[in-house]
């Protein structure tokens, strides 16, 4: 046996082996969902197949990037829920979307009501106070800063195909909408 014959039925026994499968997701984004990546935010429908470092809490609370892979279609046709924060941001989600809450603990999207708080991605010094500027929501102006995402509202908005992915080593990540969510665990 020559030695190209041997590089290629090495190469041969490693394609004949299945791909292990992604671990389980969490993640349950609509199409329009968008995820704050390194270069931005990216909806997540027009990432399928793609990898890309995304904004994530590191365990020694930083913020950091991670890379986000595996980005799949998770269900052809889900039940999708609009979820609205104070400020009027909004994000289209699957039932099952696992959030984190402002206290660390897990809730899927139709776990949640307004006035819950989320863990927000982005904060300022205690008693930072929002300036009058056309740039805040109307709402926030003049007031002090809360350090979370704010739900306002739950609505219900149609079906459609969801998506979800896995995160290295955190298995969390924030999206543009501004608060945490789960990967996997």
């Amino acid at each position: 046996m020559t030695t190209d014959e041997k590089k290629t039925g090495a190469a041969d026994a490693k394609m004949g082996k299945p791909k292990a499968p992604p671990p389980p997701t969490l993640t349950r984004l609509a199409a329009d969902a968008e995820v704050e990546s390194i270069d931005g935010p990216v909806a997540i429908g027009g990432m399928v197949g793609k990898f890309v470092p995304v904004l994530t809490r590191l365990r020694d609370g930083a913020l950091g990037f991670r890379m986000m892979r595996e980005i799949r279609e998770v269900e052809a046709s889900g039940r999708i829920l609009r979820i609205v924060d104070v400020s009027g941001r909004a994000v289209r989600v699957g039932e099952g979307h696992v959030f984190l809450r402002a206290d660390g603990r897990e809730a899927r999207a139709s776990e949640l009501a307004p006035g819950d708080a989320l863990e927000a991605g982005w904060t300022y010094p205690a008693g930072y106070v929002l300036p009058d500027a056309p740039e805040y929501g109307a709402e926030s102006r003049g007031r002090a800063w809360e350090p979370t995402v704010r739900v306002a509202a739950i609505e219900p908005a149609g079906s459609g195909p969801l998506f979800g992915f896995t995160v290295n080593e955190t298995r969390n990540y924030f999206l543009t909408f501004g608060a945490r969510s789960r990967a996997q665990r």
